[in-house]
């Protein structure tokens, strides 16, 4: 007997709605991918992202940015840019990198008002567009509108740090106009997040520190706060390398807390030997060769000394200090001491009127080495002779010792009074 074997049923049955489905699935993953391709390549490789979707708005403007530096006639046209441009904007309405393009290609057909216009229109949709900023502060400065020219270097230096390296050396030269720092003294208050670092560039590279510290005057000093605390110190010596000896001691003048009558005085102090406003206070070298230290003075009462460890041989400076003494004549004196010295080692004294090299030496007097120095002079300084640098060196002879030197005490004071 032979079995008819039933043919089997099919296990899964597909429908239309599942085939509908799963072609849905793949488009849908499809386009997915495509998005997120477009998404990857629209700011690097715009051309390729503009092949998988033609009108992505930013792919749109960064081809044709590429294709105008290259010179395509194609996009330079102003028919053509139009066009991209509309493209863009109809797909990405907020869209401040199309119209500063188009503002920017039409420069040499659209009246300077129109294209003002097309960048202050990027400027409101979309701050943080560079270019537009750029443009702005350029067209600023032709108008002479100097708080709107600010204005847009502060949101410039905000968008990107890397425009820092651009704006920093122009914003540091345009502070040597008075009128711009007046104008720029609410952006000391305001502190944005590029001051600091600005500040600190324009201390350091300005061709015009003098400008810098007229600025720190206009503001009553520089903004409160650790990060600025160490900008006086390098104003004061930028001041002195540029030989604007003047303005050093009126900015050190001006410094909060500071005594002034530290410029009229030798004494040695914890106040007098802050190393942050040297070379207005006490400046111990420290140098090959030799070492100086600032220690307190066994007399006690607050006096500090300055003590300094030299190589035998050494031949140069130990400490210098300016001044800023009125005309007149004074008396100096000061108390050192030494050890393991030779006979011929001198300690040299010798004040100079600052920035005045027709004036000669305005005293000069060297102390033999000894275990128990005294100097006691007079001086007089001249008229024109407004800031005074002391200098302090050392003349040596080569052994195979150290020497060890200590400036115990100095004062001066009008010829006639007390050096005490």
């Amino acid at each position: 007997m032979v079995t008819r074997l039933k043919r089997s049923e099919p296990r899964f049955r597909v429908s239309a709605k599942g085939i509908a489905f799963a072609i849905a699935a793949v488009l849908g993953a499809g386009a997915a991918l495509a998005n997120a391709s477009v998404n990857m390549l629209h700011t690097r490789a715009p051309a390729a992202a503009l092949v998988i979707d033609a009108n992505d708005p930013v792919a749109l403007i960064r081809d044709a940015q590429t294709r105008i530096v290259a010179g395509d006639p194609q996009v330079t046209s102003d028919a053509a840019m139009l066009s991209i441009v509309q493209r863009s904007v109809r797909r990405l309405p907020i869209n401040g990198p199309a119209f500063r393009l188009y503002g920017l290609s039409n420069s040499t057909g659209t009246s300077l008002g129109a294209m003002r216009a097309q960048m202050e229109v990027s400027d409101r949709m979309e701050r943080r567009d560079l270019g537009a900023q750029l443009w702005l502060i350029e067209n600023a400065v032709e108008l002479n509108n100097v708080d709107r020219a600010l204005r847009h270097y502060d949101k410039a230096l905000r968008i990107e740090e890397s425009s820092r390296a651009l704006l920093y050396p122009v914003l540091t030269d345009a502070l040597n106009s008075a009128l711009i720092r007046e104008r720029f003294v609410p952006y000391l208050a305001a502190n944005p997040g590029w001051l600091e670092s600005f500040l600190r560039y324009a201390v350091s590279n300005s061709s015009d520190r003098v400008s810098l510290s007229q600025l720190a005057k206009a503001n009553g000093g520089w903004p409160k706060g650790q990060a600025f605390s160490s900008l006086d110190t390098e104003l004061l010596t930028g001041l002195i390398a540029d030989a604007e000896y003047e303005e050093a001691a009126a900015h050190f003048r001006r410094i909060e807390g500071v005594d002034a009558g530290i410029l009229a005085s030798l004494d040695l102090t914890d106040a007098s030997t802050n190393w942050r406003l040297a070379p207005m206070t006490w400046q111990p070298y420290k140098v090959p060769g030799i070492e100086t230290y600032v220690l307190a003075s066994p007399q006690g009462g607050g006096a500090v000394e300055i003590e300094a460890e030299i190589e035998a041989g050494y031949t140069g400076s130990v400490a210098r200090k300016f001044m800023a003494l009125v005309p007149g004549r004074y008396r100096i004196t000061a108390q050192m001491r030494a050890e393991d010295f030779s006979r011929q080692d001198v300690l040299r004294w010798g004040l100079t009127c600052a920035g005045k090299p027709g004036i000669g030496p305005v005293f000069r007097e060297d102390v033999a080495f000894s275990e128990d120095m005294a100097l006691d002079t007079t001086l007089t300084v001249p008229a024109n002779c407004p800031v005074q640098a002391l200098m302090i060196s050392a003349d040596t002879l080569v052994t195979t010792r150290y020497v060890k030197l200590v400036l115990a005490s100095a004062k001066i004071a009008p010829a006639g009074k007390s050096g005490t």
